[in-house]
This record gives structure tokens, sequence and C-alpha cells, in this order.
């Protein structure tokens, strides 16, 4: 019986090669096509060695050893009957012969007419190089002949070092095997080749069998550079840059990283659009490399962002080259359709190593050093400095406390008396936040008063304060039969719209006059988006509330929109009180008579001593408040001080 007749079944090309004696022991009829073959009789008795290179006659001995461990290799195949090139994908795998031989067993899956859409790939794999034991050139398959030429001379041209020649030679001896991925010089041109080496023991030869895979580098290459660089000004980005200085730390020695921001850039977008801005940030980026040349890196960090690093050997002082980077910039832009425009910016400096020893953290102190140039009146720079970190830290630190703080409520209302001057009695309290942190200790007002408003935090606490004054007013009232006045200090976050009926809704639910509600607001608060916060704080007026002007004489009041606002009282700020220049007495007098005859009551912040109190009643004013009647006290304290423990229908007096 036929050993092979179970194949006449399959539909494919399909042969058997003796791959110990270089001959077809089988074939099927739709094989002769392909060997160019007049019959199966004449392609059984060719003999295949006179044509085999031993590059070839290598990797059949090696598929024959994977053969025994029952593995199946598909691979591109190329072949040259008659001398006409054939590329077929095929199927290799074992078929036992007689004397417990291990025969190839060949199924053509497709051939080139069949398969072109995947062609792509056909000179790139089944490609073979046999370099003798001391690293000669032998031998190429066809493939790799084809594609290559024969220019090879030995295995240390191939890889382009003498050194790693020997090395794989040495590896392969010893471990028989190894995988790579290389750039390599074929005898025409180098092309990147994933690369799988093997020690033939018997011959004691290298085998390499090659995947070109250049074309995927290439994209890998094309891909990386993209994602390495700004697609608007070709600039490295902040991932480009990192990896630059990150692959070569190792080489440079002291450098400082440049944060650079433009000043105003928002308004350009806003008044010309963004194809101008983005026309002016490429201008920026051509100016910023004629500055840098050589020197250092240029990268656009994001938005009007710009990173620069520059070796300290590259520069005389960091002050004489950012302001070379200044005056640079200060030259208007001429943009077309436009005509000139002109940008100012504000950098900040950090040095490696003296600040830190990697990328990401000097890039987070050179920001640092620039926000701080940009409250130094921007236009200039700013060398980091450690107590900005310490800031930073500290105000991460009370960031996430805080958020913990109003989750707990961990807050406590203190309350400062408010005297009346005529009487020398109480008109009531201002109601001021505390904070006591566990591993912070008592956190001051002025610290995390402005990082709630920054972070959005300050809507939820001060409706805490609001809820919280509010009850404690209506326990103050009802049990001590007293009418005055509480005080509250509103953010300018917390003027909304829904302000008003938020109000209504907690005055309503602690049974609160209110003609005995105070809201205290800013000038700058008030007076900001005057438009929108006037609605508001008619609003508010309408209900019945009295509205304080807070730290009067420390923003950019307009006498005009004062006059329009619903405001009964104004506090001047304590720094006016306190103040012993003669412009201090000044301003206070000019208040007291502003306020006189637009009709409004003031209060005297800040009072601490009876020569400060003698001047503010000479003056006179209604109100005033300090450390010389009284500092802010808790509840118990304050109700110890001012309220008796029986009911009172009289005026409070003032226990001096």
């Amino acid at each position: 019986m036929d050993p092979f007749s179970l194949l006449y079944y399959l539909q494919n090309p399909i042969w058997v090669f003796d791959i110990d004696n270089k001959k077809i022991l089988w074939a099927n009829d739709k094989s002769l096509r392909l060997w160019e073959a007049t019959s199966i009789e004449e392609l059984l008795n060719r003999d295949f060695s006179q044509d085999m290179s031993a590059a070839v006659a290598a990797t059949f001995l090696e598929y024959q050893q994977a053969f025994k461990a029952n593995k199946v290799i598909k691979t591109w195949w190329n072949f040259h009957p008659r001398k006409i090139a054939k590329n077929t994908l095929c199927l290799f795998s074992g078929i036992p012969i007689e004397n417990d031989r291990m025969a190839m067993l060949v199924e053509v899956i497709a051939d080139e007419s069949s398969l072109r859409h995947d062609l792509a790939f056909s000179d790139c794999s089944n490609l073979s190089l046999l370099f003798s034991s001391n690293g000669n050139f032998i031998s190429a398959n066809n493939a790799f002949l084809n594609n290559y030429g024969d220019n090879l001379i030995d295995l240390s041209e191939f890889i382009g070092d003498t050194n790693i020649s020997q090395q794989w030679l040495e590896e392969t001896k010893k471990d028989n095997n190894f995988k790579c991925n290389r750039l390599c010089w074929t005898g025409q041109g180098h092309h990147w080749f994933d690369i799988e080496a093997k020690w033939l023991n018997n011959n004691s030869q290298l085998l390499l069998q090659l995947i070109n895979v250049t074309k995927d580098k290439e994209k890998i290459n094309k891909e990386k550079y993209n994602a390495e660089h700004d697609f608007l000004t070709g600039l490295m980005n902040r991932r480009g840059v990192s990896a630059a200085l990150k692959a070569s730390h190792h080489h440079l020695s002291h450098y400082s990283l440049l944060f650079l921001d433009l000043d105003g850039f928002k308004l350009v977008n806003d008044s010309y659009g963004h194809a101008v801005g983005d026309k002016l940030l490429r201008a920026v980026a051509i100016r910023l490399l004629n500055i840098v040349k050589d020197k250092g890196l240029v990268a656009r960090f994001g938005g009007d962002e710009f990173i620069i690093q520059i070796e300290k050997r590259n520069y005389t002082t960091i002050p004489d080259f950012t302001d070379q980077i200044i005056k640079t910039l200060n030259r208007p832009f001429h943009i077309k359709d436009i005509g000139e425009l002109s940008i100012s910016c504000s950098i900040g400096t950090a040095n490696y190593p003296d600040d830190a020893n990697n990328f990401d953290t000097l890039v987070t102190q050179a920001d640092m050093a620039m926000h701080r140039a940009k409250q130094r009146g921007r236009n200039c720079y700013y060398p980091f400095l450690q107590e900005m970190a310490d800031a930073l830290y500290r105000k991460m630190t009370l960031r996430h406390h805080l958020s913990q703080a109003l989750e707990n409520h961990d807050f406590e209302l203190y309350y400062q008396p408010i005297v009346n001057l005529k009487n020398q009695q109480l008109k009531g309290f201002e109601a001021l936040i505390r904070w006591h942190d566990d591993s912070l200790g008592q956190v001051s007002p002025a610290e995390f008063i402005p990082l709630a408003e920054e972070t959005g935090q300050i809507v939820p606490l001060g409706l805490w304060i609001l809820h919280n004054a509010c009850q404690q007013l209506a326990y103050w009232t009802q049990h001590y039969n007293q009418s005055f006045i509480i005080s509250i200090n509103l953010s300018r976050a917390q003027l909304q719209p829904s302000l008003a009926q938020t109000i209504e809704q907690i005055i309503s639910q602690y049974n609160v006059n209110p003609a005995q509600l105070a809201l205290e607001i800013t000038e700058s608060a008030m007076l900001q988006d005057y438009c929108e916060t006037k609605p508001c704080l008619d609003a508010l007026a309408a209900m019945g509330i009295e509205l304080y002007l807070d730290d009067f004489g420390t923003g950019y009041s307009s006498l005009s929109q004062l006059h329009e606002l619903p405001i009964s009282t104004v506090k001047l700020d304590q720094s006016f009180v306190q103040g012993k220049h003669t412009s201090n007495k000044v301003i206070i007098e000019a208040t007291k008579a502003i306020c006189e005859k637009l009709n409004l009551k003031v209060v005297a912040e800040g009072v601490e001593t009876q020569v400060q109190l003698d001047y503010i009643n000479q003056c006179g004013f209604d109100y005033c408040q300090g450390y010389f009647f009284s500092k802010p006290m808790p509840v118990h304290e304050l109700e110890k001080k001012y309220f008796h423990t029986t009911l009172m229908n009289t005026p409070t007096s003032l226990p001096f």
C-alpha cells in the first residue's frame, strides 16, 4: 500500500521531501506546475543537492529537528525550479519514512498569484545566512541573494562590530540559539532584521534566520518622533525633552532648566482667534531656537509654555541669558494679515543637580519659579527657591486636610464684638471661622480661606458658616432676648443668583429676623463682575439683610458704583487704623467724610490701643471692633463675658 495514499485527498500542491537525500519522494499532480515538471516521475528523479546552498541545507536540518518535536512551520518559501522564481506560503511538517527517518511534508497554502495582497511580507522572511565557526560567510539562500546579493564577507561586516560578532559565536556555541533585533549591513545597504541565531553542532556553523523589519522599524521611529514632538511648532514636547534628558544624564554636566510662559497670550487668542495664536507660537519657537541653537534643547510644554534646557558652560549667568530671551521676545512679531503683535514672557529657572536630579522635579520647580515671576510683575525671571517647594507641599497638605475637615465639619465659629461708639454698647458680633487640625494644629484663616477660594471649597464652607451662625443667632435671641446683629463674611464665589434664595431658606429654617443678619463683602468681590453681582446684592438687601463693605481702602472702589450698591455700612481696613504714617489719618478722615455724604455708617477695624480709640471717636466713627475691646472668642467664653445667665431685657453693657 502506498504510504502517502491519504495525501491524494488534499487539494493543495503537496509533496514529501527527503531531507537527508535531498530528493522528493512523493508529490501530487497539483505540485507539477509549481515545480515546472512534466510528470511526477520526472520530478521524483531530480537531484536537488546540486543547486541547494549550504544555508538552505542547514535550515532543513534545523526543521528536521523541529519536526521530531511535532512542530509545524508556516513560512514564505522561495525556490527556483528551472531558474524560474517561485514564491509560496507553505506549511512544513514532519512525516516518518523508512529506517526511522523524518522527511518533510510540504503543503502549499497559496502562491504569489493567489496571495498578492500578502506579499508585502514576502521579501521580509525566509532569509538565511550561514557562517563558519570563525565568522566567515559561507552561503545565503536564494531569498536573501535575490534581495541583497552575495557581497557579504563575514559576520562582523554583517552586524557591524567585531566584538559583538565574536560574542555571538561564543554565545550560540554555549547556548545553541538566541534571538535579537539589529540594524545590519547586507552588502548593499543597512536594514533592520529580527534575527534567530542557531549553532549547528554537526557542522560547527552559525545559521542566521532573518526577517526584514525595516518598514516596521521606520514606522515605529516615525510614531516615536510624532509622540515626542509638537505638531504645531516642530519642537520636542514634554515627553520628548524628558526622554532626551533622561537618556543623556550620564553625559551632561550641570545645566539649567527654564520654564517660560507667554504673558497675555490668551488676549491674542481671544482678540484674533486661535489661528493667529498658532502663528505667534510658531514665531516664538523660531526665536527661541535661534537663541539656544546647539547649546541646549527647546521644547513646547503645552499651550503657551516652553521648556529650555541649557548647560551651564554655554551661558555666562542665568540673569544674562534670561534677559536675552526676554528682550528677544519683546520685539514685535509681524503676523501676516494682522500686522505687528507685542508680547512678553515670564521665566522660572531650576538647576540640575543642585535643585533636583530628575527632570519631572526640575520642571515642577521651574514652574513654581515662573509663577513667582508672574507675581513679581511679569516680563522677568525668578529662580527656584526651596521655600517655594515647602509652600507648595504645605498647600497640598492643607488642601487634603481641608477636604476632610469639610466632610467632618471640623470647624468652629468665633465671635468678635462690634461696639457702638455713641452709647458704648454692643452692636453685635462678627462671625469668624477657626480650624484646628489634629496634625497641623491651629490653621490661620489667612491661610486656608484663600486656598478654599482657589479650589472652590469656599462655597460649601461658606454655607456651613451661614447655617451655624444663624443657628447661634437664633439660640442667643431666644435665650437672652436681645436684638443684636451677627455679620458673616461672604466670598465672591458665593455671590451667585441662587444665594438670596439659599439664605432665605436658612433664616426661615432657624426663624432668624433678617434685620439681625449682616453680610460682609470685600470691595474686590463686590465690584468684580459688577453687573452680575448687583442683582444678587439687591435681592439680599430687599430681604432686610444689612450689607457691609469690608476692608475698605484696600481695593479699587469706584465711588459711583459704591453709591449704587445697597450697602449700609463701610468697614475701614485695620491697616489704616494701626498705621502711624500721616497719610493713614488722611485716609481715615476722608473715608468718614465720604461715608457721611453717602449716608453710610462706618466701622473702624483693628482698634488695639486707647490712642487709636480716641482718634476714631474724634473722627466721629459710628462703630469699631478690635483687640482693645475683645479678641474673637468661642461661644462659651463669649456667653460668660457678655451674657448673663438669666434673661436680659436691656442692652448688654460692655465689660471694659
